[in-house]
């Protein structure tokens, strides 16, 4: 599947995912909540990958639904009462132009890893109901910033397995990667519904507040320090900063 055919396979099914997103919204309610099923949704796919459940063509269809329906689901929660509808119209661009060509890209590397052999159909080495895969994942996105820049390198062959396991060339951390498509980046939307939620309401400024904690990246500290800033002028969270959909930087407007 090539990026210009799935924004088309997309548009042509735009208005389905507008209607099964707000569907999923008002059953879930919190952004939390959405989350937290999205996560659980793609264990789904990605065992029924691994179990021959799904065909390829299935498996590529349903991680490109379940990614913008989450994405649309998760700006319709965070513009709570004010048009939701309007909103996820508003967002679309810019959902498409997020997700698209990454999810593309990463569907061609999993396609490969497929054919290949590296992630073996049938394998039967694992139990995802009993694997807990909360914090036991290696990615590079776990990584401190001096270990991804090789400045100090503790255990070098380590760093090596973590970026290749980050590209999910094994069941785990293809698994990390689908939750990166479907279920985190719904903290980032959330974000933007309420974003132009307070925008339209007349809101003139807004503060990025981070969680200052050790995971907290550079970029992130220097939006906190930087305070109250014209409304518009700083990113939502997990834009224009490396933790990425990682990020649960806060906003605040005033």
């Amino acid at each position: 599947m090539d990026l210009l055919s799935t924004v088309g396979q997309a548009t042509k099914r735009r208005e389905d995912y507008f209607s099964q997103a707000k569907a999923l919204a008002k059953k879930y309610k919190t952004q939390e909540s959405l989350e937290d099923m999205m996560a659980k949704d793609a264990k789904v796919i990605v065992k029924g990958l691994r179990d021959k459940q799904m065909r390829w063509d299935e498996y590529e269809r349903t991680l490109l639904d379940k990614t913008l329906i989450s994405a649309l689901a998760a700006v319709y929660l965070g513009a709570g009462n004010s048009k939701p509808d309007d909103k996820m119209e508003k967002a679309w661009p810019t959902i498409i132009g997020d997700m698209l060509p990454p999810l593309v890209k990463f569907l061609s590397e999993t396609e490969t890893y497929v054919n290949d052999g590296t992630l073996r159909l049938g394998d039967k080495t694992m139990d995802f109901a009993d694997y807990n895969f909360d914090g036991v994942i290696p990615g590079a996105d776990d990584m401190d910033d001096d270990e991804l820049l090789g400045t100090n390198p503790a255990e070098q062959g380590a760093i090596e397995a973590a970026k290749t396991a980050a590209t999910g060339r094994t069941w785990p951390s293809l698994f990390k990667r689908v939750v990166r498509y479907v279920a985190n980046p719904s903290y980032s939307f959330y974000n933007l519904g309420s974003y132009m939620k307070h925008q339209e309401q007349g809101y003139k400024e807004m503060q990025r507040v981070g969680l200052q904690d050790k995971k907290t990246c550079k970029d992130c500290t220097r939006y906190h320090e930087a305070g109250w800033q014209p409304i518009g002028s700083l990113p939502m969270p997990g834009k224009g900063c490396t933790c990425f959909d990682n990020c649960r930087c806060s906003i605040e407007y005033r």
